[in-house]
């Protein structure tokens, strides 16, 4: 009987070893989710992994613009890496913007929400450039795209200037 409640104890003691470890490597993993840029660290919640509400959107927006940066990493040189780079601060600079707007009274909320809204468009305007210059086949084309994407990512600093003005 005694042997019994041991072999119990023992199973029982590694079932909870197991949880204890499964529940660790999902918030980490729901953690490294969560950020914008892999290995940089978010002040958005991880409540914000599921939630519906305007900020967390547009926080996974970004995210995601950044996921498509990343894949178009072909075009790595000294011009697209700064314009990457740029591109990443960018988003992470939105991103903090989106969490002190989310602890702003209700009232306050929705002429930032919409300023934010049109600077995570431009991010992804100008990210739609740079994906779209990695794929073409002449220096000229992506030169362009390149230029294209640096245009959205100056109106992006222009609607960040002016929500900092207000």
């Amino acid at each position: 009987m005694l042997i019994f409640v041991l072999v119990v104890l023992i199973l029982l003691g590694a079932a909870v070893a197991g949880i204890v470890v499964l529940n660790s490597r999902q918030q980490r993993a729901n953690a490294a989710a969560n950020q914008v840029i892999p290995g940089t660290a978010t002040r958005a919640p991880a409540s914000w992994a599921g939630s519906h509400d305007p900020e967390p959107r547009l926080h996974r927006r970004l995210r995601d613009a950044m996921t498509a940066v990343r894949t178009a990493n072909t075009l790595d040189d000294g011009t697209t890496i700064v314009l990457r780079a740029e591109l990443e601060q960018a988003a992470l600079a939105w991103d903090d913007r989106l969490v002190a707007i989310a602890a702003l009274p209700a009232t306050a909320r929705a002429e930032q929400r919409a300023v934010a809204t049109k600077g995570v468009e431009t991010i992804e305007a100008a990210v739609a450039q740079y994906v779209s210059a990695a794929t073409q086949r002449t220096a000229a084309d992506v030169s362009a795209g390149l230029t294209a994407a640096r245009a959205q990512l100056d109106i992006e600093a222009e609607i960040r200037k002016s929500l900092e003005a207000s």
